[in-house]
């Protein structure tokens, strides 16, 4: 089985373990059969069960973890340092996990369900703000200053050099990001720097150019806001479901985790074309031969599956296949390739998954991009 497909089915094990939990969790209304009442006659108590919730959840998909960041991994590493590595990034997790459902199980007690959807939407908004901090402390990324290398590469795709930061990090999968509500600083993996030709920079930078320029990013953010904001109000609208007492915000949780299951199938359908738009932003100022060349290289520090069958991209891949990509750049496009009538919204499935932690989503870090691997958490991987 290639290194693709374990990953895919480690992805699927873990979605679909938090799937099944999630839904017995409702089907058998286990929060209110195993949480007493006088859990909710104190503040700090209910939200003490509300945690073992989520604890219990992450003991459950441990053994997952292990194999998706010690084993099936690109760069095999100590078992001792992966584990250290995995409980710095659940403890930050957890306490943001214990920060937001205490802000949200506060102000619904005190305030009702109006003020507690805009805590949640005020929570998404300071995970997007904070990210790069967040990221740093989650998976122990390092930025450090440009190099001379990254400074001239990011000067001629257009990019600011004061606003890139180089990142060390030991995780191939990792691709960077732009950061901030208004994308003013980007994040670029350090191996891109030392590993890609020049020309090869230059064309990856180009297309975070692309993606800032044609509104790609911003797309998507709105889009995993929106998605995300739509799943928690109907969250706390189903059966049983509350935000006031422990029972009822476990319950939430629960079906806040199944809407999030919902948007890995269907958003991907939005995220993958705009990973065709920035290929053609900079296939239009580059050779096609270095374009080619540079989504072949960073597909390899990836899943590196030249293709797919379109079942399996439509339901887990937001990013297509390397061919599918370079197909489309060459003008070839095959019947069964996805039919492209939008520029899309770019990384809008993952960021989805990453601002979902304002909800206390238990998805986040159970897909097959991210399982196990505390430093694509909250950067998660892409194109």
């Amino acid at each position: 089985m290639t290194y693709a497909r374990q990953r895919l089915w480690l992805g699927i094990t873990g979605v679909g373990t938090t799937v099944i939990l999630c839904a017995a969790t409702i089907l058998f209304d286990l929060p209110h059969r195993f949480i007493h009442p006088l859990a909710d006659t104190s503040f700090t108590t209910a939200l003490a069960f509300v945690a073992f919730a989520w604890m219990i959840h992450a003991a459950v998909l441990f053994p997952i973890d292990v194999l998706g960041g010690a084993v099936v991994v690109r760069e095999r590493t100590s078992v001792l340092a992966w584990l250290a590595s995995w409980m710095r990034g659940v403890t930050v997790q957890w306490f943001w996990f214990a920060l937001a459902a205490a802000l949200l199980l506060r102000t619904a007690q005190q305030f009702g369900m109006l003020y507690a959807t805009l805590v949640f939407m005020l929570l998404q908004a300071v995970l997007v703000s904070r990210q790069s901090a967040i990221a740093w402390l989650v998976g122990g990324l390092s930025p450090i200053d440009s190099s001379p290398d990254l400074q001239a590469a990011a000067s001629a795709a257009g990019i600011a050099v004061h606003t890139v930061r180089e990142v060390r990090v030991s995780d191939p999968s990792f691709v960077g990001a732009w950061t901030g509500t208004d994308a003013k600083h980007l994040w670029v993996p350090q191996r891109w720097v030392t590993s890609l030709s020049p020309e090869q920079l230059v064309v990856a930078l180009a297309r975070r150019t692309g993606v800032r320029a044609l509104g790609l990013r911003r797309r998507g953010l709105l889009v995993a806001i929106a998605w995300n904001t739509l799943g928690f109000v109907l969250a706390t609208a189903a059966p049983r479901a509350d935000l006031v007492t422990a029972a009822g915000f476990v319950t939430t949780i629960a079906w806040f985790t199944l809407w999030s299951f919902v948007g890995v199938l269907i958003l991907p359908s939005l995220s993958r074309p705009a990973v065709y738009a920035a290929d053609r932003w900079a296939r239009s100022s580059h050779d096609a031969e270095v374009v080619t060349a540079t989504i072949t290289q960073l597909d390899r520090w990836q899943d590196d599956e030249a293709e797919r069958s379109p079942r399996v991209e439509t339901i887990f891949h937001p990013v297509p296949s390397r061919q599918s990509r370079i197909r489309r750049l060459e003008g070839t496009i095959q019947p069964t390739d996805p039919v492209v009538v939008s520029p899309g919204a770019w990384h809008a499935t993952r960021m989805m998954l990453y601002l979902s932690w304002a909800g206390v989503g238990l998805l986040a870090r159970a897909v097959h991009c991210n399982v196990g691997r505390p430093a694509v958490w909250v950067m998660l991987p892409g194109d």
